[in-house]
């Protein structure tokens, strides 16, 4: 892979979107939040996790791989943070709609592929919806790539910590520490162990999170509203887990590049019906 320097969209002039779309380039649109992650992470840590990863990957991908970037949608779903000071958020009518206009404008400008990377979990209904509706309008290709989904690199933290550290944890921590040290608050850095844990103690398959999950609020996991070993983390581990996940995704851009679009292009659907425009 060579280096490739990323294109902003919004630094370039109509000529050069409709250059790129000529191109058959890849939208990237990161996601993100900005909400409380306790007392030693700052409110932009979902934000500063998105930006940081797509920097990282758009240095791996391949130079022959046209790629612009969307201004992130910093603000997104985050009902589940809304008594905790800080919080910004949209409603789920509002945030769908917002993402889904975006996805529009992108397509009217001519181009068919899109990777939405999401780094904040209140987003991800937020992402399948939009994918779809945006799939189903315009036959676009629309990447759901929750970083969070991505298998971590082996060993890198224990699995009670994978499994539970949901908000705030040795995860989150890690990454700032490596993307952003100097927003990070370490002596307020805490093991907090959570309803996850407990119910995973009894012996319940039911949870926050995993395979039989509920849906919850900040408080539900811990009164502090983060939940996970923050004192796992280390700027090294961050390091790795940016390099590990920025290289996924930067695997998926080339991915959706080389995506036979033609799949989506058929005008009638199963029993000859003309499908919605």
């Amino acid at each position: 892979m060579t280096s490739f320097t990323s294109t902003r969209w919004q630094d370039l002039t109509p000529h050069g979107i409709a250059a790129l779309a000529a191109r058959d380039a890849v939208a990237v649109l990161p996601l993100a939040a900005i909400e409380q992650h306790g007392e030693h992470l700052p409110l932009s840590t979902d934000l500063d996790i998105a930006l940081g990863l797509v920097d990282a990957a758009l240095a791996r991908v391949s130079s022959d791989v046209p790629v612009v970037v969307l201004p992130a949608l910093a603000v997104g779903l985050s009902l589940e943070h809304r008594h905790f000071g800080g919080t910004l958020r949209l409603s789920p009518e509002t945030a769908l709609a917002t993402l889904v206009e975006l996805g529009d404008c992108v397509a009217r400008a001519g181009l068919r592929r899109l990777v939405l990377v999401n780094s904040h979990g209140g987003n991800k209904a937020l992402v399948d919806l939009a994918a779809l509706k945006l799939r189903a309008q315009w036959r676009m290709l629309v990447v759901r790539a929750n970083y969070f989904r991505f298998p971590p690199p082996p060993g890198a933290l224990p699995a009670e910590e994978l499994r539970h550290g949901l908000h705030g944890g040795a995860l989150e921590t890690a990454m700032m520490l490596h993307l952003a040290p100097h927003k990070v608050r370490t002596d307020a850095c805490a093991d907090v162990r959570g309803l996850g844990h407990d119910m995973a103690e009894r012996g319940l398959h039911l949870g926050p999170e995993g395979e039989a999950g509920f849906a919850w609020m900040a408080e539900d996991l811990h009164p502090s509203g983060t939940v996970g070993n923050a004192l796992l983390a280390s700027a090294e581990l961050g390091e790795r887990l940016v390099r590990h996940y920025a290289a996924m995704l930067a695997g998926l851009i080339g991915e959706a590049r080389a995506f036979d679009l033609s799949r989506f292009d058929s005008s009638r659907g199963p029993g000859g019906h003309d499908r919605e425009r």
